[in-house]
């Protein structure tokens, strides 16, 4: 018996680990799901080759699941960072890349729910100077 309350979705970048990727959207459906969000996926990618993302979107269209959450870049989740937002330097031009990427893939199976998380604090960088990026950071991905 699958789980059948669509008010819920599931996370699949923490839930059906033991899977592929792109096998986890059908083992979502399996269990009764509809909807899935994820963490931005390619760790190492914050713009993947167009093979890449038209394999995970043809996944989970295979799985007639709908993706309603999609994190931006926000480095290696799960693990030490906890965002790319607030980050200067390489980490924040890696998030700015990513934006307009992960805009396009999520509206391409209509997406609109989007997550940008913060970021540790680093050791040097003021917590204002931070969070002024972080907020230029969101202000360009609210306007992109």
């Amino acid at each position: 018996m699958g789980f059948t309350d669509t008010r819920f979705n599931v996370n699949l970048s923490i839930l059906f680990t033991e899977l592929p990727l792109l096998e986890r959207p059908a083992a979502a459906r399996a269990a009764g799901f509809t909807a899935v969000e994820l963490w931005w996926p390619w760790v190492d990618a914050p713009v993947p080759e167009q093979a890449e993302l038209h394999a995970l979107r043809s996944a989970l269209n295979d799985a007639r699941v709908r993706l309603v959450g999609l994190n931006f870049y926000a480095g290696q989740l799960p693990g030490p960072d906890r965002g790319a937002l607030s980050i200067p330097g390489e980490e924040s031009e890696k998030f700015r890349a990513n934006v307009p990427v992960a805009i396009e893939f999520a509206k391409s199976l209509g997406c609109t729910s989007f997550n940008a998380l913060y970021g540790n604090r680093i050791e040097g960088v003021s917590a204002a100077e931070q969070d002024a990026l972080a907020l230029e950071n969101l202000v360009f991905a609210a306007r992109a």
